[in-house]
């Protein structure tokens, strides 16, 4: 079965479409044409968090009602997460990285609900937050250690005739991380929600053009619930593997191992 378009028909089979960065309906060919899916739901994203952690502390009190027990199982997690890998120099850091953790989580569950955007599955925005990262990685060590925070590219112990070749592995291995960092996000969203299409598209039916489709439609039905609720486990998976990255990162910036 095809659907219509403004690029003419479109495949039901056509799996990256899904994906494409577009004026928001109705906005095509007016002044604020701008506003695309993507920039609406990172906006979007921001506004469920802000909105979500004041009703939440609405109503503060000593003795926490749900709504605050809530926010504070939230802020819990963040410091333990922080005094586990950065300890307590790096208490600062909390609301940073508790700010990574729900803007990556609260983005990724609501690219699963209908007709919504992913927007993780453009490594320019899992790039851009690797990079800013990485860039804080650096600003943080050179500004608690000086320059002697590059020795972190000489491990201690390394036979002479070996640092040149350890040296320029670690360089590499260091500058490479951005890249990792923003990869993995990136793929497994992407990877989890073409998945998703597939499966979901076979489970439709795909246009009942024979009693085997509609069979194979009706058995895929099941699987379709299953992967939905494993890729709601991946969105979280993953925000707390990009987030615990940034930890590991930013913890070699303020104790580096030499």
């Amino acid at each position: 079965m095809a659907e219509k378009s403004g690029d003419g028909e479109k495949s039901a089979f056509d799996l990256m479409h899904q994906f494409d960065i577009t004026p928001l309906a109705g906005l095509e060919n007016t002044p604020l044409a701008f506003v695309t899916n993507s920039a609406f739901f990172m906006v979007l994203t921001v506004a469920v968090i802000a909105v979500l952690m004041v009703v939440l502390t609405l109503s503060a009190k000593v003795v926490p009602g749900r709504g605050q027990t809530i926010s504070e199982i939230i802020f819990d997690f963040g410091f333990g997460m922080v005094d586990d890998i950065l300890g307590k120099k790096g208490r600062s850091f909390v609301t940073f990285l508790l700010s990574v953790f729900l803007f990556v989580f609260v983005a990724n569950i609501l690219g699963m609900m209908p007709y919504s955007f992913t927007v993780f599955s453009h490594i320019s925005l899992t790039a851009f937050m690797a990079v800013v990262i990485f860039m804080m990685v650096i600003y943080v060590g050179v500004s608690r250690h000086g320059l002697k925070w590059f020795g972190i590219f000489a491990p201690a112990g390394v036979p002479g005739w070996l640092l040149p070749l350890i040296v320029v592995i670690e360089i590499i291995s260091f500058f490479m991380r951005p890249l990792t960092h923003s990869l993995r996000l990136f793929a497994n969203l992407t990877a989890g929600h073409i998945v998703l299409k597939v499966i979901g598209t076979f489970a439709a039916g795909a246009g009942a053009t024979s009693l085997l489709t509609i069979l194979g439609g009706l058995f895929l039905t099941p699987v379709l619930f299953a992967l939905s609720a494993l890729e709601y486990l991946v969105a979280y998976l993953q925000a707390y593997i990009f987030t615990l990255l940034a930890a590991v990162y930013l913890a070699e910036a303020i104790e580096p191992h030499h």
